[in-house]
């Protein structure tokens, strides 16, 4: 799979936060799964590592921060630049290939993927593609640079562009309350019970309000045993 930076950490909290809804979405829901869930399209992805295997992920990065540096308002050069970046992580040195999280390089590298967010964020007028958007969760989040604020950030242009998937508000909600914004987590929380199953709406209410009382994080009655550690 193109851009794999599955992590322990990222299965661990997903089996957190919606145990007994993992049967309904848990397969493609893992970091950049493919076909379902948040991580779905990999279009862009597929697109920008056809076109150029002789060239590596960095010299891609290189030539469109070049690019950037030209055309600082061309929302297409920064998200070159942000794809190219995003490759750029899930190769070794970046991500570990047995594990899947990230290495100490590699979290040294996500702020520079944090700032072409950024610059292609502004580029866009806050219109991100949804794709990015979606690939940035993981950067942004816990198992990356653990900036809720920003995670917040994009999972509004998931929830926006995905009003009827639970699964993002569900995410949503859980970093919202992290960022400290109770009323965004509070709507994010009604919008996904109200989207949930039935069958499974009383077990997620039940770990939404888990996740309001502990600000975002979930308590040590839910948390995952010695097996799940990352």
């Amino acid at each position: 799979m193109l851009f794999d930076l599955r992590s322990k950490r990222r299965r661990r909290v997903v089996k957190i936060t919606y145990s007994a809804i993992a049967a309904i979405f848990l397969v493609g829901f893992l970091f950049f799964g493919v076909g379902t869930g948040l991580f779905g399209n990999t279009n862009i992805f597929e697109a920008s590592g056809s076109s150029n295997g002789a060239k590596s992920y960095a010299g891609q990065a290189e030539a469109a921060a070049k690019r950037v540096k030209r055309e600082p308002n061309n929302p297409a050069a920064w998200q070159a630049l942000l794809v190219a970046q995003l490759h750029e992580a899930a190769e070794p040195r970046y991500t570990n290939q047995t594990t899947g999280g990230f290495t100490a390089e590699g979290r040294r590298f996500l702020p520079k993927i944090e700032r072409s967010w950024e610059g292609y964020m502004a580029a866009t007028h806050d219109n991100p593609s949804l794709e990015l958007a979606k690939r940035m969760v993981t950067i942004l989040g816990e198992e990356g640079l653990d900036n809720a604020a920003q995670a917040v950030q994009a999972l509004e242009v998931i929830t926006a562009a995905e009003p009827n998937n639970f699964q993002p508000f569900v995410e949503l909600a859980q970093y919202a309350y992290q960022a400290g914004n109770s009323r965004e987590g509070d709507l994010a929380s009604q919008r996904a019970l109200a989207l949930v199953p039935s069958a499974e709406k009383a077990h997620l209410e039940g770990l939404l309000k888990d996740l309001k009382k502990n600000n975002g994080h979930i308590s040590s009655a839910n948390s995952p045993g010695e097996g799940e550690a990352g």
